[in-house]
């Protein structure tokens, strides 16, 4: 019998409050791991500023807590892209991602969710695409120096699928790089998540988690949109994956959210302990 599945939370899940509060408020909720974010704000992009005791607080903090913070998800690059036609403003997408890097070997965080947009706020071209993948590519030479992993997270422009994602893993051939799947991002897509998510059978290091429609994947109450729950959960067994499961909603302005959240968890294990339930190959 395997081990149980991590489960973590996206910070952006829980209610807005401080980042000791929202570590114990994951811990409270029944959550092993926390997903910090890094986005385009001016006040989660300004945690790259934090100096050597903002950072050992909060790595021991997590600890006190009993939860990891296992990954952190830098979206802030939509508003520096690494495809960006502007050389300047690619120059300094690259000094962040460099600090993004370091900040997480200073904080203890294993991985370094990249979503796979080449351009965000700009107009994609073959050229974009290009300049992206040219810094996906120095990228992981970085994490390779600096020992942390950097996932591909399929998003709905450019990097649309684990198919593509890994494409890029294969041409860059990083032992650092490896892919992140969105399961609801997926089904938004238009694609088949659990089929995908075999694509990436070896490379994944996360998966981010929720219910989705074909026309939406923004905070939908679970087991109400048309994600295969378990067919999911069956190719994670059969997969073998070992990495946490990582439950990204939007509730940082709504209190309301912690029956959302505790919902989510107690729907996701119910449908782990169902697939573990059958026997695959090798549990004979």
């Amino acid at each position: 019998m395997s081990e149980p599945y991590r489960y973590g939370i996206y910070e952006k899940a829980l209610f807005k409050k401080p980042l000791p509060q929202l570590l114990e408020d994951a811990a409270r909720a029944g959550f092993d791991n926390f997903e910090l974010s890094l986005d385009e704000t001016d006040e989660r992009l300004g945690r790259l500023d934090w100096d050597w005791a903002e950072r050992s607080s909060f790595r021991q903090t997590a600890r006190d807590c009993g939860v990891q913070v296992y990954s952190t998800c830098f979206s802030g690059q939509r508003r520096f892209p690494m495809g960006t036609m502007d050389d300047e403003k690619r120059a300094y997408s690259l000094r962040l991602m460099e600090r993004a890097i370091q900040f997480c070997v200073d904080t203890g965080i294993r991985v370094l969710q990249v979503a796979g947009y080449d351009v965000y706020y700009e107009k994609s071209s073959a050229e974009t695409a290009k300049r992206y993948d040219e810094g996906l590519a120095l990228s992981a030479r970085m994490a390779e120096r600096y020992g942390v992993l950097l996932g591909v997270e399929p998003v709905e422009l450019y990097v649309t699928s684990v198919h593509k994602a890994m494409e890029l893993v294969r041409a860059i051939d990083s032992p650092n790089l490896h892919v992140y799947p969105d399961a609801a991002n997926l089904v938004t897509a238009g694609l088949d998540p659990v089929q995908e998510i075999r694509l990436g059978a070896g490379r994944m290091v996360g998966l981010h988690i929720r219910d989705a429609t074909p026309s939406t994947c923004y905070n939908l109450p679970i087991g109400t949109g048309t994600l295969d729950f378990d067919g999911l959960f069956a190719a994670l067994r059969e997969l073998e994956f070992q990495h946490p499961i990582l439950v990204e909603l939007w509730y940082q302005d709504d209190p309301a959210g912690a029956t959302a959240i505790r919902d989510h968890l107690r729907f996701l294990k119910k449908k782990e302990m169902s697939a573990k339930a059958f026997p695959v190959k090798g549990d004979f």
